[in-house]
């Protein structure tokens, strides 16, 4: 049995720095801090944010932005970012290390794509998915009294060079049964999953949110393929 969760879509970004150990227990705006990895043209720049998801840059509704939640398309859009340089490729592979803001409520670690503490941001804004990795408005937190859970993270496969997210999910393809993820919550609390299975959908397939009875679930999410974009692909880790 599936529960459906309701959330919404857009965005892209890059970047990484020193890893933060201690985390401020103030809150602040998610989209303050900016920080770079690899050779970038705008670093040091904050980009434009744009409109929120299923929005247009008018202010009416956009793709997405209908008030029946089951129309609305998954999030994060990497149609119309530039391809990666051969350098920012070969940055993939090295360690990516990130600060965490002071907005974020977690951070990513995965060691099998060579990704540490990327910031988690719970906000559907396209400048809080410039920072990192959204946690999807809606769905569960490692950390919800519930049954079962289904914390749901989307990230880009491209985005804008100097910003949080750029190539943050470019390898997420590689990722495969065994390979294990952590997030931990602004007290340091740790939270570690296992990866089960990994398949696609297309960019309607809003079951993939919901919660699955009995299950204790993380699922990330980005574009896929490249360059085209068409579907979504998905990482579903469970709890251990």
């Amino acid at each position: 049995m599936i529960v459906l969760v309701d959330g919404p879509p857009r965005a892209f970004a890059a970047k990484s720095s020193g890893e933060s150990t201690s985390w401020p227990l103030a809150r602040s705006e998610p989209d303050t801090n900016w920080w770079n990895w690899g050779d970038t043209s705008s670093a040091g720049t904050s980009p434009d944010p744009g409109p929120r998801y299923g929005e247009s840059s008018s202010g009416g509704s956009g793709n997405g932005s209908s008030p029946d939640q089951s129309r609305q398309s998954l999030p994060v859009y990497d149609y119309d970012y530039p391809l990666p340089t051969d350098r920012q490729l070969k940055a993939t592979n090295q360690p990516r290390h990130y600060n965490l803001p002071a907005g974020a409520i977690m951070s990513l670690t995965i060691d099998a794509l060579d990704l540490r503490n990327v910031p988690v941001i719970s906000s559907d804004s396209s400048r809080a998915l410039d920072q990192g990795v959204i946690h999807l408005p809606g769905t569960s937190y490692p950390w919800s009294n519930t049954p079962e859970r289904n914390v749901y993270l989307a990230g880009h496969r491209l985005g804008w060079p100097g910003t949080g997210s750029h190539l943050v999910f470019y390898r997420l393809n590689e990722l495969g049964s065994g390979d294990k993820i952590t997030l931990r919550d602004r007290d340091g609390r740790r939270y570690d999953y296992m990866v089960v299975e990994t398949f696609e959908v297309g960019p309607s397939d809003r079951w993939v949110t919901g919660r699955v009875r009995g299950r204790d679930l993380l699922t990330l999410q980005t574009c896929t393929p490249i360059p085209t974009f068409e579907k979504r692909l998905i990482v579903r880790a469970e709890r251990i």
